[in-house]
C-alpha cells in the first residue's frame, strides 16, 4: 500500500479477513504486535486513574453506639436521665436526688430547673417542675443517710435536628449538674 509516495511496511497491514493474529514458532505473538497492546493497556489503566482499582467496602455508616447512662454528681446531689439516646418528640425523664448530711434552700414553686442547649449554646428548651407532693423544700436539711428526689421531664420538640445537646439542672441552691444527650440519629450512624 502506497500513500503520498510513502511505503507502509507489511507488518502493520491488516487484512479484515485474515483472522487472529500470526504467531512466533512458540506459539507466542510477535513482539511488535504485544508493545501496541501494552500501549493501549497503560493508556486505559492510566484513564482509570493508574495502577489497579481493588474493590474495597467503605462502610457508609457505623452500628450505633451504646452510649451509658447519663449521670452526674456534686457533693450531695446527684443526677440521672433514662436515657442516653432519644428521638425528637420523645420524651426524657431527670431525677435528682439530694442525700444527706445536706442543707440545701429549695424553692417551693420551682424546685427544680432544667435548660437544654445545643453543640453551639443555644437555648432549646427551658422548664421546671413544681414541688411533689410531699417533697422537701424551702430550708432542707437532711441526717446522714436520709434522702430526697425531685423529677422532671423534657418533651423533646419533634423538629430538633439530630445532634448531641446538653441539659443543665439546678436544685435549689446546690450545684448546677450537666448531663450530654444524644438526640436522633448522630452523623455517621446507621
Amino acid at each position: 500500500m502506497v500513500l503520498r509516495g510513502a511505503t507502509i511496511p507489511r507488518r502493520f497491514e491488516v487484512d479484515p479477513g485474515a483472522g487472529p493474529p500470526e504467531t512466533t514458532g512458540s506459539g507466542q505473538t510477535p513482539p511488535e504486535m504485544v508493545r501496541p497492546r501494552l500501549a493501549a493497556l497503560a493508556l486505559v489503566l492510566t484513564a482509570c486513574g493508574g495502577g489497579t482499582a481493588l474493590a474495597t467496602a467503605t462502610p457508609s455508616c457505623r452500628p450505633p453506639l451504646s452510649l451509658p447512662t447519663p449521670a452526674a454528681s456534686a457533693g450531695p446531689v446527684s443526677v440521672t436521665a433514662d436515657q442516653a439516646q432519644v428521638d425528637p418528640g420523645a420524651i426524657v425523664t431527670f431525677i435528682e436526688t439530694v442525700t444527706g448530711p445536706a442543707t440545701l434552700q429549695i424553692d417551693c414553686s420551682q424546685p427544680i430547673q432544667l435548660v437544654v442547649t445545643d453543640s453551639t449554646g443555644l437555648s432549646v428548651y427551658s422548664g421546671y417542675s413544681a414541688a411533689a407532693a410531699g417533697a422537701g423544700c424551702g430550708a432542707l436539711t437532711l441526717a446522714a443517710g436520709a434522702g430526697e428526689s425531685y423529677q422532671l421531664t423534657w418533651p423533646v420538640d419533634p423538629s430538633l435536628p439530630g445532634g448531641t445537646y446538653t441539659a443543665t439542672i439546678a436544685l435549689g441552691d446546690a450545684p448546677q449538674l450537666t448531663l450530654n444527650l444524644a438526640v436522633g440519629t448522630l452523623p455517621g450512624v446507621c
